[in-house]
């Protein structure tokens, strides 16, 4: 009995929609472009702003590129115009912020 009055109980609470509506509240913060810390230049006329701590949470592309003390690390706007393919870009930072992949032709 001296044993059982000893252990610790352990209890766990899982918030099942906390991940779902931490996306969309993400997601919210880059369509209204608040707290955005960084530019991607997808095009000579287009930037898509963004959240560096999300993008580098998402992506080890991103990650490396922000994080490993390279130019861009450091830089609050990345030249992207050699992918080539804006909307490759555009399709991937709104994959990123919603979790849905849009199929591009």
């Amino acid at each position: 009995m001296e044993s059982a009055k000893n252990e610790a109980v352990s209890s766990q609470f899982i918030a099942t929609e906390y991940s779902s509506e931490l996306l969309q509240n993400l997601n919210r913060l880059f369509t209204d472009q608040c707290l955005c810390d960084i530019g991607l230049v997808v095009h000579p006329d287009r930037q898509i702003r963004a959240h560096r701590c999300v993008l580098s949470a998402a992506s080890p592309y991103f990650h490396a590129m922000l994080t490993c003390g390279l130019r861009d690390s450091s830089s609050d706007v990345i030249d992207m115009q050699a992918v080539g393919a804006p909307y490759i870009i555009e399709k991937l930072v709104a994959f990123i912020y919603t979790g849905l992949l849009v199929q591009v032709f």
